[in-house]
């Protein structure tokens, strides 16, 4: 090599080094302006509920999604940026999966929130810049090629399954159904045909009127978003909190352990469906909002007792004794070593608990403590037919919707179960 070519790779290398030098700086400047953003955030959201702008359950829907997710998302940027400070190679990957998740859920929670999501934006793109890329992409793609080798093999396995295959394309059309239901239904969810009621199939109303005129048709694919949104949000919120609250109680055992397990025995000693309608009457309104909060109430016992048993058995391998014997805290092996080993049966039970969430929603609006009447969801619509039997269009229609919905999650699931076990993956 040239002395000139020595200069020019010397300066390139510099200019690299700068670049992500800043890089390491703007995470934990990011960390600490979504922390911030959070508290903001909260404080900006019970101005709206004194002002009467938003109600309790809008203010937890926002403090859920926004507030929490910022300040765990900031703290988790701060550790992030010294890493790549000190050129660590896990943190590189990270930047990019804490960034992602961050815009999603900012995205989702909206408001000033939206702006938040832009400096997430902007790491991730100075993180892909050449510069920065050098320093971490190489390793990344040498890490990630296993992974993407099994991925394809699971993939394959999927299209070798026609029930799983089945079931993901059901799902499909149900998620298809939310977005499209404003441009493919002649009625919104609330319309009525005064003039047509327990009106039979036909051309104006191709699935007939229930007994207030509503046609049944509209309401069937409008309750597709209500009844998705509950089955989603009640999952996702009592595996977060379940898998949390087990993984403590599992890797550091002790008192931790003995009080998270009574407690989930509490609630594992009601029936859950006679639990969820007493959480229901006690926060007083019945309607879909408390049902949701009733059922991740009732649900999240299930994820701490099966990520507990699956970190007990964890917590005893090499591999966390070999991080620990290199210094990592309690909290990195937890989150980085033993939490991503027992994500499959999480998984999977996950994938199983949407159909029996959809099932329990619809049972608690079909005694009465479900959705307000008038309102499109498959569970109040049973019950309002349940009177009129000789009328069959009224039940059959949203029994079936509850029946495909459920069905295709329970195929996905148990395939699933079987595609991820690694006793017969190889089979």
């Amino acid at each position: 090599m040239t002395k000139i070519d020595t200069d020019q790779y010397s300066e390139e290398k510099e200019e690299a080094s700068s670049v992500v030098t800043y890089l390491a700086y703007f995470m934990i400047v990011l960390g600490f302006i979504c922390v911030i953003a959070g508290f903001v955030n909260s404080i900006y959201s019970y101005i709206l509920l004194a002002s009467g702008t938003i109600n309790e359950i809008a203010l937890f829907g926002s403090i859920a999604t926004g507030t929490i997710a910022a300040i765990a998302i900031g703290i988790l940027l701060i550790p992030i940026g010294l890493g790549i400070l000190n050129l660590e190679n896990w943190a590189f990957p990270f930047v990019l999966y804490i960034n992602a998740l961050a815009i999603l859920l900012f995205m989702i929670n909206g408001g000033f929130m939206i702006f938040v999501a832009l400096f997430n934006l902007l790491a991730i793109i100075i993180l892909m810049t050449p510069q920065v890329r050098a320093s971490w992409w190489s390793l990344f793609m040498e890490d990630m090629a296993p992974r993407a080798k099994e991925t394809r093999y699971t993939l394959y396995l999927i299209r070798k399954s026609p029930l799983v295959v089945a079931g993901i394309i059901i799902i499909a059309v149900y998620i298809s159904l939310v977005f499209l239901a404003p441009y493919i239904t002649p009625y919104g969810p609330t319309e009525r045909d005064w003039y047509n009621f327990l009106s039979a199939p036909n051309a104006n109303h191709i699935w007939g009127t229930d007994e207030n005129g509503g046609d049944i048709y509209s309401m069937v694919i409008w309750a597709t978003q209500v009844d998705l949104k509950i089955a989603i949000s009640v999952v996702a919120v009592a595996l977060a909190a379940g898998a949390f609250i087990g993984a403590a109680a599992g890797y550091f055992g002790g008192a931790v352990d003995e009080i998270v397990m009574r407690i989930t025995d509490v609630f594992f000693a009601f029936p859950g469906l006679i639990l969820a309608m007493a959480i229901v009457s006690a926060l007083g309104a019945r309607n879909l909002d408390n049902i949701s909060i009733a059922l991740m109430l009732v649900w999240w016992p299930t994820y701490a007792r099966l990520v507990r048993g699956q970190v007990l058995i964890e917590r005893e391998k090499l591999y966390v004794e070999a991080a620990r014997s290199v210094g990592a805290s309690d909290m990195r092996i937890l989150a980085f070593h033993i939490l991503p080993n027992t994500i499959q049966p999480v998984i999977v039970q996950a994938t199983l608990d949407m159909g029996g969430v959809l099932l329990t929603a619809a049972g608690l609006s079909f005694i009465g403590f479900g959705a307000e009447a008038g309102s499109a969801e498959w569970g109040l619509m049973i019950a309002q037919g349940q009177s009129h039997f000789n009328q069959y269009w009224v039940t059959l229609y949203p029994g079936l919707a509850i029946l495909f919905c459920a069905l295709s999650f329970n195929l996905v699931g148990d395939g699933v179960r079987d595609i991820l076990d690694p006793k017969l993956r190889r089979r």
